[in-house]
C-alpha cells in the first residue's frame, strides 16, 4: 500500500495543502465528504488515525536527528580518538564506545536517508493532484473539468454494479466512452434499472431511508421518528400528590394514571407514468447536470439521480399534508385522490381534539389592531407551571407573526433594548413565535412545548422504493411508503384537578376555524354524505347519476358544514325540507359552487351562504361606436362594436395604440356594415366587411395593426 499517494488523494478532496505537516482533526462535515468520496464508510477516522501517527513518527525522527547532531557536534574529538584505535585490540570499554560510535553513523545515515525521502514526497504532492490511478483509469470526456475518473469498466472506477458499463448506456454516456448511444429504454434497460436500484440500496441500507425522505422540510424541532411500521404509542404518566409528614402507619396517598397517545401511519401509494420519450428526458438532464461544470464533483449514480428527481415532488406534497393533510380512506376510487388526504396533518389532528382532549381559549378572531394585546393574553392565559417551561412555540402564520412585531414596534419601538427581530412572545423570552408557513392563510394559532409534535415513517425495503414496468409505449414507476404526524399528548387528567381546568393540558389553542379550504371526496351518488373524516366536502365529481342530497351523518352540533361542488355534469342537489333549510331554495352544486351550512343543536342544517368560488373572469364589455366612425380611438378599452350606419363607412385608423397589444372590432349592424381596407395602417388577409355577428382581431407592432384572427 503506498500511503503517500492516499495522503496526496485526501488532501485534494479536502483542500488540505500538501506543505501541511501538522496532525488532522477531521469535522464530521469533513468525514462524510471523504467517505462519500471514495464510497467507503469508516475510511476517513482510519485515515485519520494512520496520517496522525505518521506525523507523530515523522517528529520523532526529526527529534532524534536534531540530538544526534548535537551528540557528534560535543563529541567529535572524543569520537575520532575512537575510530583512531580501531586498530589496536580494543579491551571490553573500547568495544562498548565503538559499538556507539558505529550505531551513531548507522542511525545518522538512516535518517537522513528518510529526511531526504520526506522531502522527495513532499515535493511530489502537487504532481500527485493531477495524477491518474496507477490502473491509467481514463478521463472522464465532455464539458467536465479534471476532476471525476473512471476504469475502464465502471463509471467513477467503483466496482458497484450499478456503475458498470456493460448493459447501461447511461454509464457510457456519462463516461463520454467512444460510440455510447442514448438509451432505448427498452424492456431490458427497464430491468435493468429496477435490478441496480434495488442492489445500490441492499448495499447500504442506512441511505435507503435518508435517501426516500431528502427533501422533506419539517420545522427543525420536529423530529422524525422511523421504524413504525403501523401505530406508534407515546405512554406518559401522571399523579396526585404523593409526599406527606412522617407518621408510623403506612399511609399511601397517589394515585397515578398513565394516558397513552397513539399515532398511526398511513399507506401512500406513488403512481408515475412516462409518457413516450420522458424517461429520455430524465436521463439526458442526468447528463446535462454531470457535465456541468459549476456542479459539485461529486456526482451522483444515474439510479440515485432517478429516485431523487423523482421524489421531489413526493416530498413537496408531504410538507403541505404533514400540516394541512386531511386523512380519508379511498382505497377503491376510480380517480385518483388528492395528496392533501394522504394522511392527517398537525392542524388536523389539533382540531380533531380541540374541545375533547383540550380546551381551547376563546379569543375570537385577531385582528391587525389588537394583535398584540391577543397574543399577549393568550401567553397570560396559560397555567403557571406551563407558562414558565423553556422552550415553549407559540405557532402563527407568517403573516401574524410579522403583525404582531409590527404592532409590538408601534407600541415599544421607543424602548432601548428593543430589537424589531425579535421572535419570542414580549415579556415571555421562553415562549418563541415561530411562522410556521402551512398556517397562512388561516386566523389559527396554537403553543406547545419543542417537542411535542413529530413525525412517523416506516423503514421501507429496497423493493419499496420505486419500481419501473414497461409498457406498450409508455414507461411507469410506481412505489410505496409511510409517514404521518403525531402529537405526543394533547392534555392529561391530573388527580384532585378540576376537569375544566387548563392545568390538564400541554396543548393550547385559539378557538377560531382552519381548513375549512381543505375538502375531501363524497363517494359516488350519496345522499346523505358523512361528516366523519372532516366537514369540507367535495361533492359531484365521482357520480354516475343525478344525486339529491337529504342530509348529512357524523354532524357536530355547533360546528360548520361546507360543502364544494365540482362536476362538470351529474350534479348533487342540496334538497330544501327536512333536516335541511336554504335561504334560496334547492342549491344545485354545479362546479365552484360553495354551500355553507350550520350545524343546529337539534341536529337540523341552517344555510349561512352560497357563493361562487375560485378567480371569476368576466368579458370585458364592449365599447359601442357611435354611427359613422372612421377613427377608433382605443385609450377607452380594447374590443368594440359598430353600430348602424347612416351612409358607407370604413374604418381607415386607430388612434392611441399600446404597441403589443390585441384590439376586437366587431359587426354590430348590417345597414350600411363598417368595412376595413387592407391598406394604410391595416395588414390583412383581405378586405373587412363587419355585418352583424362579424369580428376582426388586430394586433398592433407599434407602426401596423395586423390581422390575427377574424370569423
Amino acid at each position: 500500500m503506498d500511503f503517500k499517494k492516499i495522503k496526496a488523494m485526501v488532501y485534494t478532496i479536502l483542500g488540505i495543502s500538501a506543505e501541511n505537516k501538522d496532525p488532522l482533526t477531521l469535522s464530521a462535515e469533513q468525514k462524510e465528504k471523504l467517505d462519500a468520496a471514495v464510497k467507503t464508510d469508516g475510511f476517513a477516522e482510519k485515515f485519520e488515525a494512520r496520517h496522525n501517527q505518521t506525523v507523530k513518527a515523522e517528529e520523532d525522527n526529526i527529534e532524534a536527528l536534531e540530538a544526534i547532531e548535537e551528540f557528534m557536534a560535543e563529541n567529535t574529538s572524543e569520537t575520532a580518538e575512537n575510530e583512531g584505535a580501531e586498530e589496536d585490540e580494543p579491551n571490553a570499554e573500547d568495544q562498548n564506545n565503538k559499538t556507539v560510535a558505529s550505531q551513531v553513523k548507522v542511525l545518522t545515515a538512516k535518517l537522513a536517508s528518510e529526511t531526504k525521502a520526506r522531502k522527495t514526497a513532499e515535493a511530489n504532492y502537487s504532481k500527485l493532484k493531477s495524477s491518474p490511478e496507477p490502473d491509467n483509469p481514463e478521463i472522464i470526456k465532455g464539458n467536465m473539468t479534471l476532476t471525476v475518473q473512471h476504469s475502464k469498466t465502471h463509471l467513477f472506477g467503483s466496482n458497484n454494479s450499478w456503475d458498470a458499463f456493460e448493459g447501461r448506456s447511461w454509464n457510457s454516456q456519462a463516461a463520454g466512452l467512444e460510440g455510447a448511444t442514448a438509451t432505448a429504454w427498452n424492456t431490458a434497460d427497464i430491468s435493468q434499472l429496477n435490478e441496480d436500484i434495488q442492489d445500490y440500496f441492499r448495499k447500504d441500507p442506512k441511505k435507503l431511508h435518508s435517501t426516500f425522505m431528502d427533501g422533506l422540510q419539517l420545522p427543525p424541532h420536529w423530529k422524525l421518528i422511523s421504524g413504525v411500521s403501523d401505530e406508534y404509542i407515546f405512554t406518559t404518566i401522571s399523579t396526585g400528590e404523593i409526599t406527606q409528614g412522617l407518621k408510623i402507619k403506612w399511609l399511601p396517598k397517589n394515585n397515578a394514571k398513565f394516558a397513552a397517545q397513539k399515532g398511526k401511519v398511513r399507506d401512500i401509494q406513488i403512481d408515475i407514468e412516462f409518457k413516450g420519450n420522458e424517461l429520455k428526458k430524465l436521463e439526458k438532464s442526468y447528463l446535462n447536470n454531470f457535465f456541468n461544470e459549476g456542479s459539485t464533483p461529486f456526482k451522483d449514480s444515474f439510479i440515485l439521480f432517478v429516485v431523487k428527481e423523482l421524489m421531489k415532488q413526493a416530498r413537496k406534497e408531504d410538507k403541505i399534508c404533514f400540516g394541512k393533510g386531511v386523512y380519508f380512506p379511498n382505497e377503491n376510487a376510480d380517480v385518483p385522490g388528492s395528496f392533501l388526504n394522504n394522511f392527517s396533518g398537525v392542524i388536523k389532528l389539533i382540531l380533531d381534539a380541540r374541545g375533547k382532549l383540550f380546551k381551547s381559549f376563546k379569543l375570537g378572531t385577531p385582528t391587525e389592531e389588537n394583535i398584540f394585546d391577543y397574543v399577549k393574553k393568550f401567553v397570560e392565559g396559560l397555567p403557571h407551571e406551563i407558562k414558565i417551561l423553556p422552550d415553549l412555540y407559540f405557532y402563527a402564520s407568517p403573516s401574524w407573526v410579522r403583525s404582531y412585531n409590527e404592532a409590538r414596534r408601534r407600541v415599544k419601538g421607543r424602548d432601548q433594548d428593543f430589537n424589531g427581530n425579535i421572535m419570542y412572545v414580549d415579556g415571555f423570552s421562553n415562549v418563541r413565535l415561530y411562522p410556521y408557513d402551512l398556517l397562512e392563510g388561516y386566523d389559527f394559532m396554537f403553543l406547545t412545548t419543542e417537542d411535542n409534535i413529530k413525525g412517523l415513517t416506516d423503514k421501507p425495503g429496497e423493493d419499496g422504493v420505486l419500481q419501473f414496468e414497461k409498457d406498450t409505449r409508455n414507461t411507469r414507476a410506481y412505489g410505496d411508503y409511510k409517514l404521518a404526524a403525531f402529537i405526543a399528548m394533547f392534555g392529561r387528567k391530573l388527580i384532585g384537578i378540576d376537569a375544566n381546568s387548563y392545568d390538564n393540558q400541554l396543548f393550547f389553542s385559539n378557538d377560531v376555524e382552519a381548513l375549512t379550504d381543505v375538502y375531501v371526496p363524497v363517494p359516488a351518488n350519496q345522499d346523505i354524505p358523512s361528516l366523519k373524516y372532516h366537514n369540507s366536502l367535495m361533492v359531484g365529481v365521482n357520480n354516475t347519476q343525478v344525486t339529491n342530497i337529504t342530509d348529512f351523518s357524523d354532524a357536530i352540533p355547533g360546528t360548520k358544514v361546507y360543502v364544494l361542488g365540482n362536476a362538470e355534469a351529474n350534479y348533487s342537489t342540496v334538497k330544501d325540507g327536512g333536516k335541511i333549510s336554504l335561504i334560496d331554495g334547492d342549491c344545485v352544486l354545479t362546479k365552484n359552487t360553495l354551500l355553507v351550512l350550520y350545524v343546529k343543536a337539534d341536529g337540523t342544517f341552517q344555510e349561512l351562504e352560497r357563493k361562487k368560488t375560485g378567480v371569476q373572469i368576466t368579458e370585458e364589455a364592449a365599447v359601442v361606436l357611435p354611427a359613422d366612425t372612421t377613427v377608433i380611438d382605443v385609450s377607452v378599452g380594447t374590443r368594440f362594436v359598430t353600430s348602424a350606419n347612416t351612409q358607407p363607412t370604413a374604418i381607415v385608423s386607430i388612434s392611441n395604440g399600446v404597441t403589443g397589444e390585441t384590439y376586437r372590432v366587431e359587426g354590430g349592424s348590417d345597414t350600411q356594415a363598417t368595412t376595413i381596407a387592407n391598406s394604410g395602417v391595416f395588414v390583412l388577409s383581405t378586405a373587412m366587411t363587419l355585418g352583424s355577428g362579424k369580428f376582426i382581431e388586430l394586433y398592433f407592432n407599434g407602426n401596423k395593426f395586423i390581422e390575427t384572427a377574424r370569423g
